[in-house]
């Protein structure tokens, strides 16, 4: 008896496992604009031990959905990482397209879309929502997502700590003036028809891009270079270049793939960008002092008790008499599940009614969010 108690209690931890990890499609508006992610939460994630967040940015006229199985669901699941794919907006001409500074004949899609800003505001609402180390938050992407990796190296370091682009380099419109020392990797293949190795119509070459890095990081300017073994039959052989001894621990890595064309490459070829780029960002860099590592702007609402039963109560010291305002709960997978008027004379919210089961919600009241605990 107690053996069969023992095998039901493992295959219900194994269930609320596999319930928990699971992807799920949300959104938010921003800029006047919808703009949707689609979110991987791996089983072991655990409020109590911040997360790893990766960021991927698909390609032109790609989709967040197909851009998901790049592999990175696979290393998130032994890494603690919460893997998001954001959905670029489309592009009249274009299709799907980042604000990225890349453009074709003086066209450059979505260039009005601010799309820096979304990225920003993104890792700020899953920041809200989870618990996410600030130091520990990446961003990779291919083709046009590539391009715009490297925008957002140039632009947006203070929030994210080391990059990885593939098949993308610096768009022609953009002009990158980063504020410190950052980790890039980078990976192109030389028969890339689409974005070619040695430059072309949307940006410049792989080799400019890991010269501007390697100055402005001040690395050693004289490479180690190493032959990944050639395991595969594939048609490809890759070259490592590794450029160390950077500012702040950082490095520049370029991985000169001879054979490759435009194409993301997995377990079944010589090397597997997802794995790389893990490898990469897991030991670049120190702690960056510059990185932001406060709480998002919301600290100004307090909710006691939490973790909470069934009432909490809302202290938000903004409160104005008379006015109504409107409280909403969802749970880890962005699910809708409690909304509430409230008011400055009554911030006391009876949450029994709506059944909530054990774990992480997030709360928020006119734009301030908080997490929240329910035992």
């Amino acid at each position: 008896m107690k053996l069969k108690q023992l095998l039901f209690s493992f295959l219900l931890i194994a269930a609320a496992q596999t319930a928990f990890a699971q992807w799920a499609n949300k959104g938010f508006t921003f800029g006047g604009l919808s703009r949707q992610y689609r979110m991987y939460v791996p089983p072991m994630y655990d409020a109590g031990t911040p997360a790893s967040l990766v960021l991927a940015l698909h390609g032109l006229g790609d989709n967040m959905t197909n851009f998901s199985g790049i592999g990175m669901k696979n290393i998130a699941d032994t890494a603690n990482i919460i893997f998001v794919v954001p959905q670029a907006v489309t592009d009249p001409l274009a299709g799907t397209a980042w604000n990225s500074g890349a453009g074709f004949l003086g066209y450059y899609p979505n260039s009005s879309v601010n799309d820096v800003g979304f990225i920003s505001a993104l890792i700020d609402t899953v920041s809200a929502a989870y618990s996410i180390n600030p130091q520990n938050v990446f961003c990779c992407g291919f083709s046009m997502g590539g391009f715009m990796t490297e925008k957002l190296a140039c632009q947006l370091s203070t929030k994210i700590r080391s990059f990885a682009s593939v098949a993308g380099t610096f768009g022609s419109a953009l002009d990158c003036d980063p504020w410190r020392s950052v980790c890039v990797a980078h990976f192109h293949g030389t028969a890339d028809a689409t974005v070619p190795f040695i430059g072309g119509d949307y940006g410049v070459s792989a080799d400019s891009l890991v010269n501007f890095w390697v100055a402005n990081n001040q690395c050693n300017a004289n490479p180690q270079i190493d032959s990944l073994p050639d395991t595969q039959s594939d048609g490809y052989t890759v070259e490592k270049y590794t450029y160390s001894g950077g500012n702040e621990n950082t490095r520049v890595n370029l991985y000169k793939v001879d054979g490759a064309d435009h194409v993301w490459l997995t377990n079944a070829n010589d090397i597997s960008y997802s794995v790389e780029i893990w490898k990469f960002f897991s030991t670049c860099g120190g702690v960056i002092s510059g990185i932001e590592t406060a709480e998002p702007a919301n600290t100004s609402m307090e909710v006691f008790p939490n973790p909470a039963g069934s009432f909490i109560t809302v202290k938000y010291p903004n409160y104005r008499s008379g006015n109504n305002y409107t409280l909403t709960l969802t749970d880890y997978t962005g699910q809708l599940v409690l909304s509430q008027k409230l008011n400055a004379e009554n911030t006391r919210i009876d949450l029994s009614a709506a059944n909530l089961a054990q774990g992480l919600y997030l709360l928020n009241v006119e734009g301030k969010t908080a997490k929240l605990i329910i035992e």
